[in-house]
Order: structure tokens, then C-alpha cells, then sequence
């Protein structure tokens, strides 16, 4: 049984397909199968169902079993690497599009300055992806909204972000400071999409509240909301720090009671942290402490 054998398998289970699996590792479809063969000659069991590429009963076994030892294999090979002083330092990040674009820029600034011989590299992905990528040792260190309330991931709170709503400049209630949830059974909404963290999180306060809020669009997209609502097309709920000085045509309105959006740093318990990914959660916290979204380490 070889540790690629069983990096082998684990792209099978996670990607569905020998194909896919194929694409991940890098190498042809014959010769995912002949690994996955020799696995199930070894192990004395059939571990994938050929027909639907799912795991058998023995295969889930198995998996449960490889995935700690293949990160753990990673850990290793990391430690080494960066036991060496004259090696390039990188930082695997995973995080959100809209984190990545309102929250890290003045960390990532001060992180380059402190290591600039390091590489960052970005993955923008939603919460759940990026767990899962933290999990499997793809990634060091992963900025998400929280929880994820996985047993595996260590989960620290960085920050809370303030929920506000925001209309155009020309809106009748641009002019208000704050507004009663209650009082905007008339407006028309753009609504982030409730497969989001944030759009989630306020159709949960909607229904909690009895408010039946009048939705007009759904985006996934900050910035695609952003610009409708600029346009007078409606109003919507979003972070107040996505709301910047180039947003000028923008106006945020504090509405009591609305929930905050938690952010924090997520890792795999008992996983090796790289310097550049301890010096990068140094950083985080010293940033967000100085923030101004209520910040707590």
C-alpha cells in the first residue's frame, strides 16, 4: 500500500469520478484505475463501486483511516521544507471573495513587508469549500465565516461584522440614520443568495421576525448588488465594511437588531503551521483588533 495509492483513492471519493480524480492528480484515467486495483488487491476488498465511483462500505472505512494520514504525511513534508531557512516561504489562503477584497488587503500589505521572500497564494471559495480544502491539507489556513463546526478544524473569531442597509443617495430614506426592521415591508430587496453565509443568516432573522421581505434579485455577487442598488433598482442588507469611499452613490442605515456576521480563521487540529502561516495569523489578529468591526481575538 503506497501513499499514492491512497492519494489515489481519496481523489476518487471527494471528486466522484475516475476522471476527475485522473484530472486532479495529474495522470491518465488507466492509470488512476490500476492504482485503485492494486489498492483492492492489497486491502482484499472491492473500495469503489464502479458504477456510481462511490465508496463501498470497506472503502468509507479506508477513507476515514487514509485522510489523517495523508495530512498528516503533508504536515511532515511542510515542517521539512520550511526547517530550511534558505526556502521560499508560502502561505496556502483560503477565503471568500468578498473577505479577500475588504478585509485582507491591509493584512496581506503588512505580511508581504515582513516576508517578502514568502508566496501568498489565494484561493477564493465559499465557507464550506474551503473547510473542506483546510481539511484535506490543501490549504493552511482559511478566513471563513463562522461556525463550521467541524471536529477536525480548530475555529478562531476574528471579527464581527455589522449588518446595515443601504440604498442609493436618491432613495426617500437616505436621508434616515436608522429604521425600524418593521418599517420596510414596502421597499423591494436585493437579496445575497441564501446559499450564502450572509443571505442565510438574514432570511433566518426574516423568519424569526415575521418580516416577509419583497425580493426583486438574488446574487451571490457584493459587488453585483452594489451597483443595482446604486442604480435605485432596490435596497439590501450587507456588511457596513463593504461599503467604502468609492461607493459615494451609497448610503448605510442602521436597523436595530439585525444579526452579525462572524469571521475567523479556521485550521486542522494538530496539522504542522508554517512560519509564513503563524507570522499571517499574527497579523490577522493584531489587524482585526484594530479594526473597526468590533473585533475579537
Amino acid at each position: 500500500m503506497t501513499l499514492d495509492q491512497l492519494r489515489s483513492f481519496r481523489a476518487i471519493v471527494e471528486t466522484g469520478s475516475f476522471r476527475a480524480a485522473a484530472d486532479r492528480m495529474h495522470r491518465t484515467q488507466p492509470a488512476i484505475t490500476q492504482q485503485i486495483k492494486g489498492l483492492e488487491r492489497e486491502t482484499g476488498h472491492t473500495l469503489i463501486d464502479r458504477k456510481t465511483a462511490r465508496p463501498t462500505p470497506a472503502g468509507q472505512r479506508l477513507y476515514e483511516r487514509a485522510c489523517p494520514l495523508l495530512s498528516d504525511v503533508e504536515s511532515i513534508r511542510r515542517g521539512m521544507r520550511d526547517f530550511d531557512e534558505t526556502e521560499s516561504r508560502e502561505l496556502r489562503l483560503g477565503t471568500s471573495d468578498t473577505t479577500a477584497l475588504y478585509v485582507l488587503p491591509p493584512i496581506v500589505r503588512r505580511f508581504m513587508r515582513a516576508e517578502p521572500a514568502a508566496r501568498l497564494r489565494i484561493i477564493n471559495r465559499p465557507t464550506e469549500a474551503i473547510a473542506e480544502l483546510v481539511l484535506r491539507g490543501e490549504l493552511d489556513l482559511g478566513i471563513v465565516t463562522l461556525p463550521v463546526r467541524k471536529p477536525q478544524l480548530e475555529e478562531h473569531l476574528l471579527m464581527e461584522q455589522e449588518l446595515v442597509l443601504v440604498t442609493s443617495r436618491r432613495h426617500a430614506l437616505a436621508g434616515k440614520h436608522s429604521i425600524a426592521l418593521n418599517a420596510l415591508g414596502g421597499e423591494t430587496f436585493l437579496m445575497l443568495e441564501e446559499q450564502t453565509r450572509t443571505g442565510a443568516l438574514m432570511r433566518a432573522h426574516f423568519r424569526a421576525h415575521g418580516f416577509d421581505p419583497r425580493v426583486a434579485l438574488d446574487s451571490g455577487s457584493f459587488e453585483v448588488i452594489k451597483r443595482y442598488v446604486g442604480e435605485g433598482i432596490g435596497v439590501s442588507f450587507l456588511p457596513r465594511n463593504t461599503i467604502t469611499k468609492q461607493d459615494a452613490n451609497l448610503v448605510t442605515i442602521r436597523v436595530p437588531g439585525l444579526p452579525r456576521v462572524a469571521i475567523g480563521a479556521i485550521q486542522r487540529k494538530g496539522a504542522y503551521q508554517t512560519k509564513a502561516a503563524r507570522l499571517f495569523r499574527e497579523i490577522l489578529v493584531v489587524e482585526s483588533n484594530g479594526s473597526k468591526n468590533h473585533v475579537k481575538s
